[in-house]
């Protein structure tokens, strides 16, 4: 899997139907994809290989441990898989809206070995205190 980076704006379409971009869906080189509702509003796009990585210490969770078993319902419950129709379009669940706010208007943004899907509005009130020179100046290149 090749390391995605870049931003593409895009629509749902009025069955509420998203195409994953082209230029960002190439890096996953044909892997199964999965939504995530993800922290801060927004709706992640894994490949399983990065999903499974991330999920590896799920496996060791006991069902005595309340808390961790309540904590692995959570995650596990906020994932679903893509499945795509003949034009490449998945539908957007009500649930995966309602998560990230969206109603129509989606900006899809490479996060390195995987994708987070935002309404505009999310984006911008995350980003607008972040100026570039301070998130270049905020990660050791």
């Amino acid at each position: 899997m090749k390391f995605i980076t870049g931003s593409v704006v895009h629509t749902l379409d009025s069955k509420n139907r998203i195409r994953i971009p082209k230029k960002l869906k190439d890096a996953f080189e044909g892997e199964k994809l999965f939504f995530v509702r993800y922290t801060g509003g927004c709706i992640s796009v894994y490949p399983q290989s990065a999903l499974d990585a991330r999920l590896e210490g799920l496996k060791n969770i006991k069902s005595d441990n309340k808390e961790l078993l309540k904590a692995k319902r959570a995650i596990l419950g906020a994932i679903e898989e893509i499945e795509e129709d003949n034009q490449g379009r998945t539908t957007l669940s009500a649930e995966m809206r309602a998560h990230a706010g969206i109603s129509k208007d989606v900006i899809t943004i490479g996060m390195g070995d995987y994708l987070e899907i935002w309404a505009p509005e999310r984006y911008n009130g995350e980003t607008e205190d972040m100026p570039l020179e301070d998130a270049f100046s905020a990660i050791p290149f």
